[in-house]
């Protein structure tokens, strides 16, 4: 399952989470997430995507949108293209390292918003809460947010080191509605609300992604198109 990525608003995700009188377990709450979103065997059947659209940046008062490209493969392999008069600007990775590129400049492993970007869109990207059993992830309930189920995936890091997400499953419809989680640096919490879902090939996919860093918005992304299994090249994900 890919994530495009990616629920509610900054205010919002500045309440506390409430405990839930629901005792489904996570696994269970998990599967229905699964149905939501098209099922295990459709899901399991997706091998990319290609996703066209805009996207804005918010800085103050001041907004600026650019073309938008997002491809990805499998659950580790994903690169962002951003256009706009000045060039094009590359953000991926390509299963191993991550890496950020501006009209053939690159630096690998870029730290930052960028990095944080690339992070949850692979290793904090919704499938891998979705394949938490094979994958080995611990999941817990944390209880219930602006009526949604708030279930924190944990997963370990170079050894010793855990990372941790929350993604937030709507109580009524069971999508994903939302990941959070802190950065690297650990100075913000960032997050990333999930709007607008489309049926596309079967997979219910979110077609405005907003971005935000201790409540306050600083993107959103608009989709024009999104599509599945176009035999992406491996090649597409080198800097």
């Amino acid at each position: 399952m890919f994530s495009t990525a990616a629920v509610g608003c900054g205010v919002a995700h500045s309440l506390a989470v409430k405990q839930s009188d629901n005792k489904e377990k996570p696994a269970s709450i998990i599967d229905r997430a699964v149905h939501a979103h098209g099922g295990r065997q459709t899901l399991a059947s997706l091998r990319d995507s290609v996703s066209e659209g805009r996207l804005t940046f918010y800085t103050g008062k001041r907004k600026h949108t650019i073309d938008l490209t997002v491809i990805r493969k499998g659950d580790s392999r994903f690169q962002r293209v951003l256009k706009d008069a000045r060039g094009e600007l590359h953000q991926g990775s390509d299963g191993v390292s991550t890496w950020e590129s501006f009209n053939g400049i690159t630096a690998l492993a870029p730290g930052g918003l960028a990095g944080n970007y690339i992070e949850s869109q692979t290793v904090r990207a919704v499938g891998n809460l979705f394949d938490f059993q094979v994958k080995g992830f611990t999941v817990r309930d944390v209880g219930v947010k602006n009526n949604a189920r708030v279930l924190e995936l944990e997963s370990s890091v170079n050894g010793n080191a855990s990372r941790k997400t929350k993604y937030f499953i709507d109580e009524a419809t069971y999508r994903v509605t939302a990941i959070e989680f802190e950065t690297r640096e650990g100075v913000a919490t960032e997050s990333y609300v999930f709007f607008d879902f489309r049926a596309v090939q079967g997979i219910a996919t979110p077609f405005r992604i907003e971005r935000y860093v201790d409540g306050v918005k600083i993107e959103e992304t608009q989709f024009t198109s999104v599509r599945y299994n176009t035999s992406v090249q491996d090649e597409v994900f080198k800097p």
